[in-house]
């Protein structure tokens, strides 16, 4: 049972969304994000350039630690306030957040935001010892969080001490059964009530255009299909009424095949970034605390 206030929420964000799931659009590139340079009190900001991509930095006043944001919002929004809000949450934890301002847009395709982040990684990693960082990415953040750490495997470079993803958006194929499952339940990606799975199933298994010509199995395009062989500990948050919840489960299975360490935390009832999206509810509160819980461990031991 979710709580009162969030029960509220989702109400609420079936009416908000509904103009886009009636039509079956895009929820990411129809939202509005604000872009006024939200600064949290008391922290630092500076933005530069890192490989040839910008990046943005909040060191609160004390930090113990490198964190390597990498934002959500599909593949067309650029950093903006609510990343940033979510960034200055992992800062408040006592890490440096480094948020990788990759160059998203409509018009991009795979591989050109692996390798916007990638190289800002890369840039990163010759600053700092990144084997002590941690890394964090919602959505397809987390996606691309996932996709620049098989890089740096493969590639032979320091792999970050831990990961973080929050409703990662890892199965390009979006094959899993949650799309089925809840394909009236998702509060922001759902079908209207009287229109059925069989009929629309192709509109809920939506087809991002940023995989437009490529493999939709190609690990590094859709992450759920690697080998995490080496890889370090991973938390995966997700809402059990997400219709992309599959995609949580797949990648903490994979981790589980691969013998990597692997933690999944599926919040009955919630949807998609909700702990980005409305941080004070009950829910989000306890899926910040396994955050930091799990950031600080893994910070600690490295």
């Amino acid at each position: 049972m979710i709580s009162l206030r969030a029960r509220l929420v989702k109400s609420l964000l079936r009416l908000y969304t509904f103009p886009v799931r009636l039509r079956h659009g895009s929820l990411s590139r129809s939202a509005k994000f604000s872009d006024a340079d939200y600064e949290p009190e008391g922290m630092d900001t500076q933005a530069r350039i890192c490989g040839g991509v910008r990046v943005e930095t909040l060191v609160p006043p004390s930090a113990d630690g490198l964190l390597i944001h990498f934002h959500g919002g599909g593949h067309t929004a650029r950093m903006n306030d609510f990343y940033r809000r979510a960034a200055g949450r992992y800062a408040l934890a006592g890490f440096v957040v480094h948020s990788i301002d990759y160059e998203a847009g409509a018009d991009k395709r795979h591989p050109a935001l692996l390798t916007d982040c990638f190289a800002a990684v890369r840039a990163l990693a010759a600053e700092s010892d990144i084997s002590s960082a941690v890394f964090a990415g919602d959505s397809m953040g987390a996606n691309l969080m996932l996709s620049s750490c098989l890089r740096l495997r493969d590639e032979g470079m320091p792999m970050p001490a831990a990961l973080v993803a929050v409703s990662p958006f890892a199965d390009l194929t979006a094959s899993g059964d949650s799309y089925r499952v809840n394909c009236h339940r998702d509060p922001m990606y759902a079908l209207p009530f009287w229109q059925s799975f069989a009929r629309h199933e192709k509109a809920v298994r939506r087809t991002s255009p940023y995989a437009e010509g490529r493999d939709p199995r190609d690990p590094y395009l859709s992450p759920a299909f690697a080998d995490f062989s080496g890889f370090p500990p991973l938390l995966v948050q997700c809402g059990g009424c997400e219709t992309s919840a599959s995609d949580a489960l797949m990648l903490a299975g994979r981790f589980r095949e691969a013998g990597a360490p692997v933690k999944l935390t599926v919040y009955k009832g919630m949807f998609h970034d909700f702990q980005y999206l409305f941080p004070r509810l009950p829910e989000s509160r306890r899926a910040w605390d396994e955050i930091y819980s799990f950031l600080r461990g893994a910070a600690g031991s490295g």
